[in-house]
């Protein structure tokens, strides 16, 4: 019996259009052919215009990288506080002998409490950097490719001058 394209698969069709996803791997990922996506896709008013989809996925990395610099943010604000509880004044509380409730500011939490609120602080700080290594890595990746391309084409431009053909120099 032949599988119905049903409205489970439309509106997968539709989140991963809007996702940016390509039509050969929407095909891919949902065990149809190109030529249904193609024509459902049609159907439902989707276009696979490579700069349409390209502009979402842009648009997408764009909303990304703005979550991971509040995460970010969120992350060493979490880090001062904590580094600013682990050096200032402590309430400590407990009871009594005679089991009545009592509270004393001390002028720094005592050691387990420090240890603790210092772990919880570089814990926020490892989680901040991070975040910041993922958007720094775009950026040098980015410019490792440059370089690289630069660099290829001086090498290219440089055998040229030279009279050096690949022949010439690897035999092959």
């Amino acid at each position: 019996m032949a599988r119905t394209f049903s409205a489970e698969d439309e509106e997968a069709l539709r989140q991963l259009h809007a996702d940016g996803v390509s039509r050969n791997d929407i095909a891919r990922q949902m065990g149809w052919a190109v030529g249904t996506i193609t024509n459902h896709a049609q159907r439902l008013g989707l276009s696979f215009d490579r700069e349409a989809v390209r502009a979402a996925t842009d648009a997408r990395q764009v909303d990304l990288k703005d979550q991971r610099q509040q995460a970010q943010q969120r992350a060493m604000d979490h880090f001062n506080l904590m580094l600013d509880r682990a050096q200032g004044q402590y309430r400590l509380t407990g009871f009594d002998h005679v089991g009545q409730f009592v509270a004393q500011l001390v002028p720094e939490p005592p050691a387990k409490e420090t240890k603790d609120l210092t772990t919880a602080a570089m814990q926020a700080l490892n989680g901040a950097l991070k975040l910041s290594q993922v958007d720094a890595g775009d950026e040098g990746r980015e410019n490792a490719k440059g370089l690289l391309r630069t660099l290829g084409e001086a090498m290219t431009a440089a055998a040229q001058e030279l009279g050096v053909t690949d022949a010439d120099e690897y035999g092959s």
